[in-house]
Parts: structure tokens; C-alpha cells; sequence
């Protein structure tokens, strides 16, 4: 991960915790939210929108430890999105990057929340958990030591599909996001 937003990021060459990086001007969540969003207003100095916490129970059917995540989860909502309107972008960190490794480092400062903040963008942040073990929901055994999000099929063959028990979790993240108030 490469942030201008993280004032104690590491030297664009290194390859070590916290992985958030400084590479000269090269801003890499403006450069992925721009390709995805097309041309974006100059994001901000200071956010001044929220970051607000949530279970991820809620959303993952069984304990979250048992698909290796977390059980918080994070949403930042800009001011000027608290009335609903605004786009929706989903960051997930790398290994080696939960809020267990690193705090809440890359919620706050992988740059996302400045670029949200002036394009009316919420942005939320799910968190997977470092877990090696036996999975009880499926008796299978659940190797992720560094807190990556299932790549490689740990959580069972559909873990790239839709039908991904990660997936679904995040998709009901999503449409609860999106939901009419009540």
C-alpha cells in the first residue's frame, strides 16, 4: 500500500510493517479511485467526516473468527454524505494489516478517507483476523496466520465467487449501506 496521507509511512522501498508506503507524489488511493470513478475534486487535507466502528457478526452468519475475520468492522462517512446520495467504495487491507497488526493505521491513513470526503464517497473498511485452526462450521482447517483475505480457497471452494461465505459478509455490509433509513 503507498499513502501520502500517513505522516510516519515507509520509505517507498521498504517491505515491512505496516506496508503503508511513501513513494515520492504517487498516491495510490487517489490513483485507484480515480480509475475506478473517472476524473474525482482534489481530495482534502484534514477529513472531516467519521470513522465509526461496527460488529461484523451481524453479517457473517457464524463467528467472524471462524472465516478469519474480525469481529469490527469500519465505515468512514464524509459530513456531507450522513443524508444518503453518496457512492460507495470498499477497501480492504492486505496481509498482515489488521487492526491487530497495525491498529487502526490503514483505516485512518491509507489516504482513502481524504479523497472520500471531497467526492462524496463512503468508504468501508472490513476487517479480516489472523486464524489457524480447525473451522467448526466445516470441520475443515483454517490456515491464515497473517490476516489476508481468502486469496487462495481457506474459507472453501466458493471463497472467489459470490457465493463466498467473505464475500457474502461484505455484500451484506454493502447492502445494509445502502438500505432507506428506518
Amino acid at each position: 500500500m503507498i499513502s501520502v496521507a500517513d505522516p510516519a509511512a515507509n520509505a517507498c522501498e521498504t517491505s515491512a510493517p505496516p506496508f503503508i508506503n511513501r513513494c515520492g507524489d504517487l498516491d495510490a488511493a487517489g490513483e485507484l479511485l480515480t480509475h475506478l470513478y473517472g476524473p474525482l475534486a482534489p481530495r482534502v487535507d484534514r477529513p472531516a467526516g467519521e470513522v465509526m466502528a461496527f460488529d461484523q457478526r451481524e453479517y457473517t452468519g457464524i463467528a467472524p473468527f471462524e472465516l478469519s475475520m474480525a469481529e469490527q468492522g469500519y465505515v468512514y462517512v464524509p459530513q456531507d454524505c450522513r443524508a444518503g446520495g453518496c457512492r460507495l467504495h470498499v477497501a480492504l487491507h492486505g496481509c498482515r494489516q489488521t487492526e491487530g497488526d497495525i491498529g487502526r493505521r490503514f483505516v485512518d491513513t491509507a489516504g482513502y478517507n481524504e479523497w472520500a470526503d471531497a467526492n462524496r464517497i463512503i468508504v468501508l473498511y472490513p476487517q479480516a483476523a489472523a486464524r489457524s485452526g480447525l473451522a467448526f462450521w466445516s470441520w475443515r482447517w483454517v490456515y491464515n496466520p497473517k490476516g489476508c483475505w481468502d486469496w487462495w480457497g481457506y474459507t472453501g471452494p466458493e471463497y472467489a465467487t459470490r457465493d463466498g461465505s467473505q464475500i457474502r459478509a461484505i455484500r451484506a455490509m454493502l447492502d445494509r449501506l445502502i438500505e432507506p433509513s428506518r
